[in-house]
């Protein structure tokens, strides 16, 4: 999932700089900038539950 997620935002990020640049609508471009980042903070939350259970048992 955190592999996804880099590559959204990669690729949200660069479509974002292209459709300001060319004047066109950047809600695309937000949308996988945002399901990137979610993506991201979804593993980092999933790897900190894991690792605090790991230290409960």
């Amino acid at each position: 999932m955190k592999a996804i997620g880099w590559i959204f935002v990669i690729i949200g990020g660069l479509s974002l700089i292209g459709s300001i640049a060319g004047g066109n609508s950047a809600f695309g471009p937000l949308f996988w900038l945002g399901l990137g980042i979610t993506l991201l903070c979804l593993a980092n939350r999933k790897k900190d539950n894991e690792d605090e259970n790991k230290n409960v048992e």
